[in-house]
């Protein structure tokens, strides 16, 4: 179902995917927000990869929520060169996803997923605070390689963010990538990811042989592994 959302004194066009089969007996639902690649070359919510990991989630029960950030596809607004109007638009879209699913039950879990660019902007969102939803993050293909390009430079700003929140108590986030990527040297990963190793609250996964798109039989595992790891 295709969605208007209003937040931050701009409409996003979004769409809401509910639960293949509602399997949850409990009071309270599971959403899931995921962000798209970067929209100066073309990133939309309606990315294959992004297709991938939805179904995956629908299985799991999670009512899913995609959107176009700002100035894409209808978006009002006008994006940002450094990501981070980007990343209070997301908080925003989270907490309404919260509000919408209200009529239905209570959320008590809330899934941040990004792809590519949009791995970046996920990485901002802190674990909430002061409630009962337990927050989870999925970066899938996160741009090492050109994060600070894509961020005007502000690069150290993001690896911080993304420190903070694997570290912060109660983390929960995977991050997946291929050593094959187009973006990013399979080199540095191994480098950054032995940097992040250790913390309690993160996983992190390689597929041998996967670029940064997933395609074919990368596409498959990336699916099986997600569904797995999601509660």
């Amino acid at each position: 179902m295709l969605l208007d959302i209003d937040v931050s004194g701009i409409t996003l066009k979004g769409e809401y995917l509910p639960p293949t089969i509602q399997q949850s007996t409990e009071e309270c639902v599971k959403i899931a927000v995921c962000l798209h690649p970067w929209s100066w070359l073309g990133g939309n919510m309606h990315d294959p990869v992004l297709d991938i990991i939805t179904e995956s989630l629908q299985i799991k029960d999670y009512h899913v929520f995609k959107y176009n950030s700002r100035g894409v596809g209808g978006s009002s607004g006008w994006p940002s060169l450094t990501g981070f109007t980007e990343g209070k638009d997301m908080e925003a879209v989270v907490d309404w996803s919260i509000r919408y699913v209200q009529s239905l039950a209570i959320s008590n879990a809330a899934e941040i997923i990004g792809y590519s660019y949009g791995s970046l902007i996920a990485s901002l969102h802190p674990l909430m605070q002061n409630t009962q939803i337990k927050t989870s993050h999925i970066l899938i293909s996160y741009p090492l390689g050109p994060r600070s390009y894509l961020t005007l430079f502000r690069s150290s700003t993001y690896a911080s963010r993304l420190q903070e929140l694997i570290r912060s108590q109660d983390s929960n986030v995977l991050i997946i990538y291929g050593d094959q990527d187009e973006f990013t040297s399979a080199k540095s990963y191994e480098s950054w990811a032995k940097e992040l190793q250790g913390q309690r609250g993160l996983s992190l996964l390689c597929r041998s042989g996967a670029s940064h798109f997933w395609r074919g039989r990368h596409g498959v595992w990336l699916s099986e592994v997600t569904g797995k790891w999601l509660r």
